[in-house]
């Protein structure tokens, strides 16, 4: 008796299979990304959870489209350094260090 009760319990709660990050609540780990690129850029990222922030590269874009360049810069000077400072972020929160800008942070990069 005990030892089907453990099954099904263990089985039950259990679920292996991706789900898109439309389909269910954002990971802290991402709750945690999106807050530092807050924090650094002084912008607001609101409603990445709906899934318009899947990839690196539409973090980037939405920071620069979203923010002055500082200093300056010309915008692909711009673009080089917000996309060099979400890299540091994304270390930092995530873990990652490989990516490419079309990446996306569930499927490709595994953050949940």
């Amino acid at each position: 008796m005990l030892r089907s009760s453990l099954a099904a319990t263990f089985n039950s709660h259990y679920d292996t299979s991706p789900a898109p990050l439309t389909d269910r609540a954002m990971s802290w780990a991402l709750q945690e990304f999106f807050a530092a690129v807050e924090d650094e850029f002084g912008v607001t990222v609101g409603g990445a959870d709906e899934g318009y922030l899947e990839t690196p590269g539409a973090v980037i874009d939405f920071v620069i489209d979203n923010s002055p360049p500082s200093d300056g810069m010309a915008p692909d000077e711009y673009r080089d350094h917000v996309a060099g400072v979400i890299g540091e972020i994304m270390a930092r929160t995530l873990g990652v260090t490989r990516y490419t800008e079309s990446s996306r942070f569930v499927q490709d990069l595994h953050v949940r």
